[in-house]
């Protein structure tokens, strides 16, 4: 962890973001490292969750709403406009991955099955078959391909080597495998023309691309960038206006740019430890939202960073891409 010093609040800032919002943010500093450029823009708090896991950041341009999961709290939760944070879903199993529907519904993913969340009735309204029988294997992060199919990544809580897959699901959530023989599949992102599909394995602290066709199968795979050991291991993905892509740095205090070409440069530091997952979102698409964890902390490391496990967002000078909806 690249983080040498406690973090300590130094102020308060409001952003675009936060205004549409309702909130105040506090600001802090961490570490950097010396080899990549700092990003001009500040990470600021936007709402105490204090999140276990905190993943999957959606947000909803109709309503103006950030959803987000607690993956080992079971929990999907909404970033209201006005600033409240609102548990729309709890359930006894572990909620990987999200992502909206062209109804303003979400799918998201339960354990090792994937289901529709009908958000107007507060209710499960279509559920699939787990694709795994062993109780530890769970999906882990998602996203829509641009033709409206889900895809999210199998991985084992048992660690039991290069297991995981990414599967994808249909409108009558049938699944198929794209992509196997990973450890710790991660963050999924598409190229805006739809051709190019990024992934990641945590493990190998790499982030993937192939050519993406359209009946939902890829090309070859080939390596897009390996993230610095000093960083973290890679996690969630987001994608800019000019095809960079953006990494949470789990362990690793910050977020990594990459551009189209997988050349390093910029980072975003963080004053918690755990980035998780970022997304989009805001007026005009200019502000990237960050969920963070504090999963597997020690008390001594939640006395460094109490705000671990919170909602965080920063204002790149480039904004970002909408992300695909599933077709119900």
């Amino acid at each position: 962890m690249p983080v040498t010093e406690p973090f300590h609040n130094e102020g308060a800032a409001v952003t675009d973001a936060a205004q549409g919002l309702g909130l105040v943010y506090g600001m802090g500093q961490a570490g950097r490292s010396p080899r990549i450029k700092e990003c001009s823009g500040v990470p600021v708090k936007v709402a105490n969750t204090r999140a276990d896991l905190g993943e999957s950041l959606v947000w909803d341009e109709r309503n103006g709403a950030l959803y987000f999961i607690d993956i080992s709290g079971g929990r999907i939760n909404c970033l209201t406009p006005n600033g409240e944070v609102e548990n729309l879903y709890a359930s006894a199993a572990r909620i990987g991955a999200l992502a909206l529907t062209d109804r303003g519904n979400l799918i998201f993913t339960e354990d090792a099955s994937v289901a529709i969340f009908d958000v107007a009735a507060r209710k499960v309204c279509q559920h699939s078959a787990s694709v795994h029988p062993r109780s530890t294997f769970r999906f882990n992060d998602g996203a829509c391909d641009p033709q409206g199919r889900f895809v999210t990544g199998l991985m084992d809580d048992a660690l039991s080597g290069n297991t995981g897959a990414l599967f994808r699901f249909d409108g009558q959530l049938s699944d198929e495998v794209i992509h196997d023989d990973m450890a710790l599949p991660t963050g999924v992102a598409w190229s805006q023309d739809g051709q190019t599909v990024y992934f990641v394995d945590s493990a190998a602290r790499a982030i993937y691309r192939a050519e993406y066709l359209m009946e939902g199968r890829m090309g070859a795979v080939t390596l897009f960038a390996e993230t610095p050991a000093e960083l973290g291991r890679p996690d969630g993905l987001a994608l800019d206006r000019e095809g960079g892509l953006w990494v949470c740095q789990y362990h690793g205090s910050c977020l990594l740019r990459y551009d189209r070409h997988g050349h390093l440069t910029d980072q975003v530091l963080m004053p918690v430890p755990c980035p998780t997952s970022c997304c989009f979102g805001g007026p005009g698409m200019n502000t990237l939202f960050i969920s963070t964890a504090r999963f597997d902390m020690s008390p001594e490391d939640l006395l460094h960073y109490p705000d671990a496990g919170d909602l965080y967002a920063v204002h790149p000078t480039i904004g970002g891409v909408a992300r695909h909806s599933f077709k119900e």
